[in-house]
């Protein structure tokens, strides 16, 4: 499998379950949720963090630390009615969609000292290239190293997966 973002609506069979843990501080995580990331991703996982997850206001960001970022959201249809999910970007200067590997640093001659300058989340360094809408029980999962931005309101709760390849 060689996708980069899997959009998978209608994700858990009973979803209530795991939007219940909202309510009660807790990030359920089932043997449902393991097997089918497995199962969508093509082999066993392991995951590193799973949290649940409200008002994310951050800028530009990719993970290094994993191999792939599931996100399921769990807000009822009518608190995500028409709201943005995760957008994607490229970076202006370089057209990279995810963060640069060794080569591609000695490619652009880039220093490591430079890299957090380069690759600030400041908006004007970004082109935004999709945007995957919120939607009850969708799960969006991607590249840990993809360029991305959470851009949802207060009323958004959705589950936050880390994860590497077992």
């Amino acid at each position: 499998m060689n996708e980069r973002i899997i959009v998978v609506d209608d994700f858990y069979d009973i979803p209530y379950h795991y939007h219940r843990g909202f309510f009660e501080n807790e990030c359920v995580l089932t043997h449902e949720t393991v097997g089918k990331i497995s199962q969508i991703l093509g082999g066993p996982i392991s995951v590193i963090e799973a949290t649940n997850e409200k008002n994310t206001n951050s800028g530009v960001v990719a993970h290094l630390k994993c191999d792939w970022i599931a996100v399921i959201y769990m807000s009822l249809p009518l608190e995500a009615f028409g709201e943005l999910g995760i957008k994607f970007y490229s970076h202006k200067q370089t057209g990279l969609e995810a963060f640069p590997s060794q080569e591609e640093i000695k490619y652009l001659q880039i220093k490591e000292d430079c890299l957090k300058n380069i690759f600030s989340s400041d908006p004007e360094l970004w082109k935004e290239y999709g945007c995957i809408p919120a939607r009850y029980n969708r799960m969006v999962i991607f590249k840990g190293n993809i360029w991305h931005s959470y851009n949802l309101n207060n009323n958004i709760k959705y589950q936050k997966i880390l994860i590497n390849h077992a």
